[in-house]
C-alpha cells in the first residue's frame, strides 16, 4: 500500500493538524471521511496510486463512503474510475454496502452508473435479495 510519505508536502501539513499518527494512508483516508474533509479527501485521492485501495478488512473507500452516507466524496470516486463492483472481505459490493446502511440515494446512484445487481455475496445473496430480506421497500424499484 502506498505510504503517506510519497504524499504531496501540502497535503502532509494539512494530516499534521489531525495530531494523529496513521498506520497506513487508508486510515488516514478513513479520519478523513469520518471528518468529512471533502477538499482533504479529493486531494489526497488525486495523488493515490490506487484508487481500489483496501484495508485489512477488504474494505474500498467507496465502501467506506457509503457507510458515511458522503455522497459527493463516492461521486468524486467514481469519477475517478474507482471500482463500483469490487467486493470486499465478506464478498459485499459497495451497492450491498448502501442497501445495508439503508442508504436509498447511494443505491440509486451506484446502479445509475452500472453497478451490477446480479453479484452474489458470500452467502450467496444479491443485492436485490439482501433489500428484500432487510424489507428496504424504497430501493426496490431501482433494484427490479
Amino acid at each position: 500500500m502506498q505510504n503517506i510519505n510519497t504524499l504531496s508536502d501540502n497535503i502532509q501539513n494539512k494530516v499534521k493538524n489531525y495530531n494523529e499518527k496513521f498506520e497506513d494512508i487508508f486510515e488516514l483516508l478513513e479520519k478523513v471521511v469520518y471528518e468529512n474533509d471533502l477538499e482533504l479527501f479529493g486531494a489526497i485521492v488525486n495523488e493515490l496510486e490506487d484508487i481500489n485501495i483496501q484495508n485489512k478488512y477488504g474494505w474500498t473507500l467507496l465502501h467506506v463512503t457509503i457507510r458515511r452516507e458522503r455522497t459527493p466524496m463516492v461521486e468524486l470516486l467514481l469519477e475517478k474510475g474507482a471500482d463500483i463492483n469490487k467486493i470486499d472481505g465478506v464478498g459485499w459490493t459497495p451497492l450491498m454496502e448502501s442497501i445495508m446502511d439503508d442508504v436509498p440515494s447511494l443505491c440509486k446512484l451506484l446502479v445509475e452508473k452500472g453497478a451490477d445487481k446480479s453479484i452474489a455475496n458470500a452467502r450467496g445473496a444479491t443485492a436485490p435479495m439482501l433489500a428484500k430480506k432487510f424489507e428496504r421497500t424504497n430501493m426496490y424499484g431501482y433494484l427490479n
